[in-house]
């Protein structure tokens, strides 16, 4: 309650007044239930006639009076009257351009039913500068204005109370609602123009094309020219813009200046058929563009691809953001932004949207905030808001996470240019997201060529009856002094514009055309390049060893972690092999010291899940953090190892899009255990995946996931290792299932050098991080390189009848099963890369074998799971013509719907049998 001026009471009693009504809207519970009836009445009836002391209250003591003041009364109920449309305000707003959505103007009605006529003409102290002492009404007037019209403000929930009052300063006295200019005016008619005439003119051009048309939404084009003006004023020098398919294709050819020309190649198919012959729809397509602002500042823009996967694009945006803030040293956050358009069905359904906005203060994944624009077309597909959510408000989810939350009119562009200039201003104020709910509506169906009047018949005659809102806007300045002849200038720009465009692209031949490999990326390939030299120097090991086991003067890691440092110093000199968490890290600090930086995340990814790594020493008695990979040199990689909250989705969705903006150094997302990989599933198949052949979007994102049947259970055994090889194709990226410390070296070590940047798939061990076998000599990376399969040395060939095929760790359970039988005549050979197999080698090593009768893929995973049906598939695709097609059988566990079994004894049985038929 703000200060009241009540000349009855003391300052005394009005602090302790004050301080009451305060404790009471906070937590009614926290004061006597008298108080609680006083202040309930207050709020619901005209107390003029009633002192507290009716409720038991003021009793004299401590200074106070048996009654209040009426004067105090009134004050209260100004104040509450005010607190009133502050709160409640929004549900009383004309939001709705449709008139579909109920107005509740309950709570005020009610405030306003207790006020005489005697009141309305009397002066009270508003406390709101620019109002001061003001009759009560216009108060009320001015009031309606600002809660009641075509903004609706959500802000009473936050728990920053500065935030708070800054948000209602700015909209009751920091001009909100004060006049345009008329250039500004002009402006904001301009855009809505050209959003209008553009879905026209494509929709006279190409009749029965889909578009996904933004008609209804047009309001969208203002607001975001109006981010990237206001971006420019405050020197931004980069904005990344998520959104799903609707209204993509006028945000790309009026906020992102894509030409016009390129637009209509698309909807021609003017192409090469064989260069195109995957390629992705029109209204899924990126672009990159500067746009030089009013204020004469660039501003780089970026609109991200994005498949039909509605909200699938808001991690991968935050990602691209993040990445150019750490190129760039914008520490701050200040000098890059994203922007996410989202659906207000997809809003409240999508999970991926509150994984997203959970990212929004977590140190590693903070962005500086994000400006968050539901087109809120009152419907999803063909399904109303009733049958889609629980909430009154699509942005309902929004308040759960502390952002205030903008509702406005899109009928009424003015509004939204202003409510668009506020979120900007308080984004930048407290770096945090902020939500702008654009009420309008869907002037088609789902698409063009859907109907929709076949499911919400009532609001599609309203529709179809309903101005558009430049024809709404237009009126509305030619009432107001705006001349025809001035608006008349624009149309005929614009249309003019567009048809020259069109006449080029016939005239001409104008091919499709998507670019990716500008800015950072002209330093890569999309053609393949010879692998680079993955060896290290053992100066270099020594000078990466020194740094990674020191620990700094006064601090104290656990005693088993010392333990383990003292080992690495061991593996360092070559007086022990190395085992796969240095193997790892001796990647890591060999990429670091040629410059190049890393960033690693995963819900347990500083320590490892199973322990292997401890990248981040903690202090044991302040808890400290000590990352010591990034100590090697002046002016190596930074080293950025983070635990990631528990999310697949979003984080794997961060990382790919962090990946699409720093090719230049290793991403890396760890999953907990490979089996929680597919929580992130969309991601993989939409993007990772298919990125490059679909939008010639390359990342060199590296997936770390654990997988081995160890009798831990269906979902701690397999990362579904079939699944990635059934999206292999056109050398899209490279999986691997790796049996050696050398062997994650030189992976990682050649991921992050290579030209040409694919992603890259690798089945990390469990058992095998401290197998006495699974280790490495030192000299396996200093001489040695990375072996796509590995024949086994330790045979004599010519006695050799049977050849075992495996890959990973099920290669260690033969090779002990084989020596504790005592057989000589069976060799093992290892895959450990899957994806692109090097045929060549394969026939090779196999040619070698020449007393061979037997040809065995082992793997520990059931038959329909694994690699086994995609080994085969190649097998007799590409080695039809020899005998090895022919010869290759497999043996597995037996087909399941579930990867493993539960219970420990079931799963050594399985592993005994799987062990006594490869080699009985």
């Amino acid at each position: 309650m703000n200060s009241l001026h009540a000349s009855a009471l003391s300052a005394e009693q009005a602090h302790f007044l004050e301080d009451l009504y305060e404790s009471y809207l906070k937590a009614p519970q926290s004061v006597s239930n008298q108080w609680q009836d006083f202040f309930r009445d207050l709020e619901t009836s005209d107390l003029s006639t009633r002192g507290a002391s009716s409720y038991g209250l003021l009793d004299g003591g401590s200074g106070t009076q048996n009654t209040i003041d009426i004067s105090l009364l009134k004050e209260m109920g100004v104040q509450n009257l005010l607190n009133s449309y502050r709160s409640r305000g929004h549900l009383a707003a004309n939001l709705d351009p449709l008139g579909i959505r109920k107005v509740d103007r309950t709570t005020i009605e009610d405030r306003l039913q207790n006020l005489a006529s005697e009141d309305l003409e009397a002066k009270f102290d508003t406390e709101v500068p620019g109002l001061g002492v003001a009759r009560l009404k216009d108060v009320i007037k001015a009031y309606e204005k600002i809660y009641c019209d075509s903004i609706g403000i959500e802000h009473y929930y936050l728990d920053n109370v500065q935030e708070r009052i800054w948000l209602q300063y700015k909209m009751e006295v920091g001009g909100l609602n004060n006049e345009l200019s008329k250039e500004l005016r002009l402006r904001i008619y301009e855009c809505l123009y050209r959003a209008d005439y553009f879905e026209k003119f494509l929709g006279r051009k190409f009749v029965g094309k889909k578009r996904f048309s933004l008609e209804g939404g047009d309001a969208l084009i203002p607001m975001l020219d109006a981010a990237v003006e206001i971006a420019g004023k405050t020197q931004m020098n980069g904005i990344v813009i998520g959104m799903a398919h609707r209204g993509r294709l006028n945000v790309l050819e009026n906020i992102l200046e894509k030409p016009a020309q390129f637009i209509f190649a698309e909807f021609k198919e003017q192409a090469d058929v064989l260069t195109y012959d995957n390629a992705d729809v029109k209204y899924h397509l990126g672009h990159s563009s500067e746009r030089v602002t009013s204020s004469g500042k660039r501003v780089h823009l970026t609109l991200m691809f994005n498949p039909s996967h509605l909200e699938a694009v808001n991690p991968v945006c935050m990602g691209s953001v993040r990445a150019r803030q750490t190129l760039n040293k914008d520490n701050e956050r200040k000098k890059y932004m994203g922007i996410l358009i989202h659906g207000d069905a997809a809003f409240m359904g999508q999970g991926v949207v509150p994984e997203t906005l959970n990212l929004m203060n977590v140190e590693g994944y903070k962005t500086g905030g994000t400006l968050h624009i539901v087109v809120n077309n009152q419907i999803g597909f063909t399904t109303t808001p009733e049958e889609s959510r629980s909430t009154g408000y699509a942005t309902d989810l929004a308040k759960g996470f502390q952002l205030p939350i903008f509702h406005v009119n899109g009928d009424d562009p003015e509004a939204c240019h202003r409510v668009l200039a506020l979120a900007m201003e308080y984004k930048e104020r407290y770096q945090k997201d902020v939500v702008i709910d654009l009420i309008c509506y869907r002037r088609h169906g789902h698409n063009e060529t859907d109907e929709p009047a076949f499911t919400q018949p009532t609001m599609y005659e309203t529709i179809r009856n309903h101005p558009t809102p430049v024809a709404i806007y237009e009126k509305r300045l030619l009432e107001t002094g705006i001349t025809a002849a001035e608006l008349d200038t624009i149309k005929t720009k614009v249309n003019e514009s567009l048809e020259k465009s069109y006449t080029e692209t016939v005239e001409n031949n104008v091919e499709i055309n998507v670019d990716t490999m500008k800015g950072l990326w002209t330093n890569f390939s999309k053609n393949e390049v010879a692998d680079p030299e993955t060896k290290i120097t053992e100066a270099e090991i020594k000078k990466i060893s020194e740094a990674l086991v020191k620990v700094p003067n006064g601090f104290t890691p656990h005693k088993k972690i010392l333990a383990t440092l003292e080992h690495r110093a061991k593996m360092a000199a070559g007086d022990a092999p190395l085992d796969w968490g240095m193997g790892e890290a001796l990647a890591f600090g060999n990429l670091l010291n040629k410059g190049i930086s890393i960033r690693l995340s995963g819900q347990d990814a500083e320590r490892g899940t199973f322990a292997h790594r401890n990248a981040v020493l903690l202090d044991t008695t302040t808890a400290a953090k000590y990352v010591s990979l990034n100590h090697i040199r002046e002016g190596q990689g930074n080293f950025e190892v983070l635990n990631s909250p528990l999310s697949e989705y979003a984080i794997l969705g961060y990382e790919y899009g962090y990946s699409l903006s720093s090719p230049g150094s290793l991403t890396i997302w760890e999953a907990q255990f490979g089996d929680f990989a597919n929580g992130a599933q969309i991601i993989i198949d939409q993007f990772l995946s298919s990125g490059e052949v679909k939008w010639n979007r390359m990342s060199g994102l590296v997936m770390l996931l654990p997988h081995g049947y160890e009798g831990q259970g269906p979902e701690h055994s397999s990362a579904r290792i079939e699944r990635f090889l059934q999206l292999c194709a056109k050398n899209n990226m490279s999986v691997l299932n790796l049996t050696s410390p050398a062997q994650i070296y030189h992976a990682l070590v050649r991921q992050a050098l290579r030209l040409q940047k694919k992603p890259l798939v690798i089945m990390t061990p469990k058992s095998l991080l401290r197998h006495p076998q699974a280790v490495s000599p030192l000299s396996s990376i200093t001489e040695g390189k990375f072996e796509e399969i590995i024949d086994d040395a330790s045979v004599d060939k010519t006695k050799v009848s049977r050849v075992l095929l495996s890959s990973g760790k099920v290669y260690y359970d033969l090779l002990k099963a084989r020596a504790e039988k005592k057989i000589t005549h069976v060799a093992l050979v290892r895959f450990e890369q899957l994806y692109p197999l090097k045929y060549d080698s394969i026939t090779e090593i196999l040619e070698s074998y020449k007393s061979m009768r037997e040809l065995i893929w082992v793997q520990e995973e059931p038959k329909n799971m694994g690699a086994w049906f995609y080994i085969k598939d190649r097998f007799d695709e590409r080695l039809a013509n020899g005998k090895y097609s022919t010869l290759l059988r497999a043996i597995a566990r037996k087909t399941s719907p579930s990867p493993a079994a539960g219970l420990m004894k079931v799963h050594e049985r399985e592993q005994k049998e799987l062990m006594d038929r490869a080699l009985g």
